[in-house]
């Protein structure tokens, strides 16, 4: 008789939260009782084909034997039909009624699986699937692929809002000082994400998210107790700080992505980099989901050039519309947006691409300095490899990792806040040299938690034992 527990895994379908099909293979690794099937929801090519065509190649791959383990499957659920209202307003908008518009295929799913479905371990962002989970009598788990800190914030502000009712959406604009439980020091109203103070975001999406987390049976997060031991604690400490008891909360990271991308092939960047001497390039990247303004495209340009780094640029365009719901894509031609001369002026020492397999770059010895736009992913990998971290947040919860890496971590180096209309050249340049500046404290301190957060995933190591603990608590369906 086949005793295996079968989980089902539902990811928000965007790159930046496929970490959660690594967690499966984490824990069908570890416990030979567990399988995972995971199911697949597609983002419409035309809108995002990074994310697309990843998804697709998960697909295949799950469809071939010989590439995946057999306790770990991918199933792609039927396409969806957007309607224009998906579009109104942002990219996450679109992608909310895409997951909400599949509500009915997951059902299909488990009653016809029902003798094996055990559980769903579902993305932070699509917690509106435990609803499904709960239809059948079935535990749910939470993935939340921003850090620790950021999770708290959102426990702490759904408390607010609906246990104190203050409305939190009125610290947007002020310029007050924040108490976070997760947080060592007070946050400026301004570093907070738009995501917990805007109207919008907050009562139209992000609350229900919150509301969401305390319904799990627990929560599990990409980060590990040697990175944010603080915030870590605070949720067993939460009644000391006067907020409700969360769910158990296991730290199972770093977690990488490390499968490969399709577009992953061209190897002119690696040889590129193989070109170089050993720290000397600073790397430019901002995920994605991430773009600039031609404007601001254009101030980079001047202050990358006067700072005379070696760099590797990975140079992606916004919709010219500015239209919210869209999603970056390549430019045909570098020049109709760098500065005239740009590229002939910097040929010896630098190399403008577009999309680029982000994690094999980090990996490589040239690299001295990463510019990001401080995604929870991008700043694990760049520890990970021990490279310092210039911040330049641009959306969801980017200013307040980029305030905890460089105020209370002392892991990177700040470049710019998003609040800014346009940061300057000079602006740039002064943290560009900072940043690439080889004894300084951020680097230091980035080489010591690389050792660190290596070590939270060896046997015996922090991350390791909590993944133990949470295997033990999917097993047994019962919290300790």
């Amino acid at each position: 008789m086949d005793n295996t527990q079968h989980l089902v895994f539902i990811p928000w379908p965007l790159m930046g939260h496929i970490q959660i099909v690594e967690l499966a293979k984490l824990i069908i690794d570890r416990e030979p009782g567990i399988s995972v099937t995971v199911l697949l929801m597609q983002l419409p090519a035309y809108k995002d084909t990074v994310s697309s065509s990843f998804l697709d190649s998960l697909s295949a791959a799950g469809s071939t034997s010989a590439t995946t383990s057999s306790r770990l499957s991918f199933l792609e659920l039927p396409p969806a039909n957007p309607t224009p209202e998906w579009s109104s307003k942002t990219r996450g908008y679109f992608v909310h009624n895409l997951v909400q518009s599949q509500r009915s295929n997951v059902e299909d799913f488990v009653k016809s699986h029902k003798a094996k479905v055990v559980g769903f371990v579902v993305d932070m962002l699509v917690t509106g699937m435990i609803d499904v989970a709960e239809k059948f009598q079935l535990p749910s788990y939470v993935f939340f692929s921003s850090p620790a800190s950021f999770l708290g914030s959102m426990i702490h502000f759904q408390t607010l809002q609906d246990e104190q009712m203050q409305d939190v959406t009125e610290l947007k604009n002020s310029n007050s000082l924040v108490l976070i439980p997760t947080f060592e020091n007070p946050v400026p109203a301004n570093v907070l994400s738009d995501v917990l103070v805007d109207k919008d975001f907050w009562l139209g999406r992000f609350l229900d998210y919150a509301r969401g987390y305390r319904k799990a049976k627990a929560v599990i997060v990409n980060t590990c107790e040697e990175l944010e031991a603080f915030a870590l604690s605070s949720f067993s400490l939460s009644a000391a700080y006067g907020i409700s008891v969360v769910p158990p909360v296991y730290s199972v990271g770093p977690i990488l992505n490390r499968t490969p991308h399709p577009r992953d092939t061209d190897d002119c960047i690696m040889k590129w980099l193989d070109e170089q001497t050993s720290g000397s390039v600073l790397f430019l990247c901002f995920g994605s989901q991430g773009g600039l303004s031609k404007d601001q495209v254009k101030e980079l340009s001047r202050g990358l050039e006067r700072s005379g780094c070696r760099f590797l640029w990975s140079l992606r365009q916004i919709s010219a519309e500015n239209k919210n719901a869209e999603f970056p894509s390549e430019y045909l031609d570098f020049g109709e947006v760098l500065p005239e001369g740009f590229l002939v002026r910097t040929a010896g020492v630098g190399k403008v691409v577009g999309w680029i397999p982000q994690l094999r770059v980090l990996s490589h010895p040239a690299l001295g300095g990463f510019v990001s736009h401080c995604g929870w992913n991008s700043v694990l990998e760049s520890i990970w490899y021990g490279v310092p971290i210039g911040t330049w947040p641009l959306y969801a919860e980017q200013k307040m990792n980029a305030f905890q890496l460089v105020k209370e971590l002392g892991l990177g180096v700040e470049v710019c806040w998003d609040d800014e209309p346009i940061v300057t050249a000079d602006e740039i340049e002064r943290g560009l040299r900072k940043l690439m500046e080889s004894e300084s404290e951020a680097r230091k301190k980035v080489e010591e938690m690389k050792e660190k957060i290596r070590m939270s995933m060896e046997k015996d190591g922090s991350s390791y034992r909590s993944l133990g603990r949470l295997v033990h608590h999917i097993m047994t369906n019962q919290t300790n």
